[in-house]
């Protein structure tokens, strides 16, 4: 069974995932208007009403203001915590069907299974996501301060991995937001730097992985080539060859295939040493 994802939008202008496969179709956040979202599946050769489910990782509008139209529109049912209910207002969006999920539980769409994994970040109950066939699997983290080893324990396990890279901590302190902004980005319920995404690849990743996507830059804090030559380097010196690393625009990537390569070895003495 196959998987494959493409991101329809990528940064705080709206971060949504389309990921398919074990015959099944979800959204990894709404972030983007519905009509927009509509669009983008569209021209990816999507009709917005396949969906089965649109999961929504927490309650900020870059990742949850779509969801409650766009749900409305398609009768494409929404799945979250309870804090991401409460906290996005939709309890009073009638929106169709609202699946409440709690961080470590498994939902199986057909032959497609997510999993949800509680992350440290500013918002109500946050997650990230691993989303699985019988033969590949995905890690999808966007929004996070720190990586938490049950974010790290549950990675290691994926062929490919979507993860934040937000921002360069030289620029965000140099750059044009407050300070009381920057301070919430830099602490251990913001974002991820370059350099913590540095020490995730170069000492946590699974021996079979082979596909990283950095997304979620920032446009004012963070430079693409920073944030790839931070990675690069990372992937040197854990001697990572065989690991190719994407960024992610902001309008989104085509489509990119996971490709399972085999079963991974058993972790070393030091691949948890990232805290």
């Amino acid at each position: 069974m196959s998987l494959r994802f493409r991101l329809l939008g990528s940064g705080s202008e709206g971060n949504a995932t389309l990921v398919e496969g074990g015959g099944a179709r979800v959204l990894l956040d709404a972030g983007l208007g519905p009509r927009q979202l509509a669009e983008r599946l569209q021209s990816a050769g999507v009709d917005p009403a396949s969906l089965d489910a649109v999961f929504v990782s927490h309650e900020h509008g870059d990742h949850a203001r779509g969801a409650a139209g766009f749900s409305r529109k398609w009768g494409v049912p929404l799945s979250g915590t309870q804090g991401t209910f409460v906290a996005a207002g939709f309890e009073r969006a009638k929106i169709p069907a609202y699946e409440r999920v709690s961080a470590g539980e498994t939902r199986t769409i057909r032959r497609l299974i997510v999993k949800t994994i509680a992350v440290p970040h500013d918002a109500a109950a946050p997650l990230a996501f691993v989303v699985s066939t019988a033969t590949a699997s995905l890690g999808h983290a966007t929004d996070l301060g720190h990586l938490s080893r049950a974010l790290v324990s549950a990675f290691r396990g994926c062929d490919a991995v979507l993860v934040e890279s937000n921002y360069d901590p030289a620029m965000l302190r140099d750059g044009p937001y407050p300070w009381s902004l920057k301070e919430r980005i830099l602490g251990p319920f913001g974002h991820l730097s370059n350099g913590d995404v540095g020490r995730l690849l170069e000492k946590g990743l699974g021996s079979h992985c082979s596909r990283v996507v950095l997304a979620h830059l920032s446009r004012k804090n963070n430079h693409p080539e920073l944030a790839l030559m931070s990675s690069e380097e990372a992937l040197a010196r854990g001697r990572r060859t065989d690991v190719q690393v994407t960024l992610a625009e902001p309008d989104g990537t085509g489509w990119i295939d996971v490709r399972p390569a085999g079963t991974a070895a058993a972790p070393t003495r030091g691949q948890l040493r990232l805290f």
